[in-house]
C-alpha cells in the first residue's frame, strides 16, 4: 500500500516519470494503445502500471531542481515509451505495407478502407492482414510482451537517466528499414504466385491471340491471389511470430544503449 502523505519529493518525481514513460508507450503501442480501447481503460492501465512499478524501480537519482529540468526529464521518459511502442508496431506497419503490395498486384489498388486505429486509408488486403496480425499478436501474448518490455526497461534505464546518442538513432533507422524487409517476407508467397500467374496468362496470350486475356486474367488473378492468401496464412503467422521475437530482443539491446551513462 502507498502512503502518499509520507512520499518524498524524489518518490513523487519517480511516480511522475513512470507515468510519462507509460504515456509515451500508449501513444504507439499496438493493442493496448489502440484508439479502439476506451480512454478510461488506457488511463486506468497506465495508473495501475505506475503504482505497481514505483516501489520496484526505487527513487530516481536525477532530481530536478526546476520546472525546466523536470520538463526535460519528462520529455525523455515519453520518448523512451514511444520507442518501446514503436518497435512493436513495426510489425503492423509491415502487414499494411505487404497488404498494399499484394492488393496492387491482385487488382485492388483502388479498393481502400479507412483504418480506425490510424485514421489512414489502407488497402483491403492490408486491412485484413492488419486484423490477422492483431489476432496472432494477442494469441502469442504479444500484449504481455509489451508490458514486460515496459517493466524491464527500468532495469536498463532508471527513471530520469536516459541517454540519447548516435547509436540509438542508428538503431531506430535500421529497424525502420526492417519494416520493408518484413513486408516482403509476408507478401512473398502471394507475389511469387501472382507473377507465375502473369507468366501463364502471357503464354496463353501468345498461343491464343484471339483470346481476350485482359478480361479473363482479371478474375483469374483475383481468385488465385485470394486462394494463395488463405493458403499462406500459416506462413504469415510464422513470419510474424519470428519478427516479434527478433524485435523484442533488439529492443532490449537498444534500451541498454539508452541506459549507458
Amino acid at each position: 500500500m502507498f502512503e502518499f502523505l509520507t512520499f518524498t519529493a524524489a518518490k513523487l518525481q519517480t511516480l511522475m516519470l513512470v507515468i510519462m514513460r507509460g504515456s509515451g508507450l500508449l501513444i504507439l503501442a499496438p493493442i493496448i494503445g489502440s484508439r479502439q480501447v476506451p480512454v478510461l481503460v488506457r488511463v486506468g492501465l497506465l495508473l495501475v502500471l505506475a503504482l505497481v512499478l514505483v516501489p520496484v524501480v526505487g527513487e530516481t537519482t536525477a532530481i530536478a531542481n526546476s520546472t525546466a529540468e523536470l520538463t526535460v526529464l519528462a520529455l525523455k521518459e515519453i520518448l523512451v515509451g514511444v520507442l518501446i511502442g514503436l518497435f512493436f508496431i513495426f510489425i503492423f506497419f509491415a502487414a499494411k505495407v505487404a497488404g498494399g503490395l499484394v492488393g496492387y498486384q491482385i487488382g485492388f489498388a483502388i479498393a481502400v478502407q479507412l483504418d480506425p486505429t490510424s485514421g489512414d486509408q489502407v488497402s483491403l488486403i492490408g486491412r485484413f492482414w492488419d486484423l490477422m496480425a492483431s489476432l496472432i499478436f494477442i494469441a502469442i501474448s504479444g500484449h504481455h510482451l509489451i508490458i514486460r518490455a515496459f517493466a524491464d526497461s527500468y532495469l536498463a534505464i532508471p527513471p530520469g537517466v536516459v541517454v540519447m546518442n548516435g547509436s540509438v538513432g542508428e538503431m531506430v533507422m535500421k529497424y525502420s528499414a526492417y519494416v520493408f524487409v518484413l513486408a516482403l517476407k509476408m507478401a512473398a508467397p502471394v507475389l511469387v504466385t501472382l507473377f507465375l500467374t502473369d507468366v501463364a496468362l502471357g503464354t496463353v496470350a501468345k498461343t491464343m491471340p484471339t483470346m481476350n486475356v485482359f478480361f479473363v486474367g482479371f478474375p483469374v488473378k483475383i481468385g488465385v491471389g485470394l486462394l494463395t492468401i488463405a493458403l499462406a496464412l500459416p506462413l504469415f503467422s510464422y513470419v510474424l511470430e519470428r519478427a516479434v521475437d527478433f524485435l523484442d530482443g533488439e529492443l532490449r539491446t537498444m534500451m541498454l544503449a539508452m541506459g549507458q551513462v
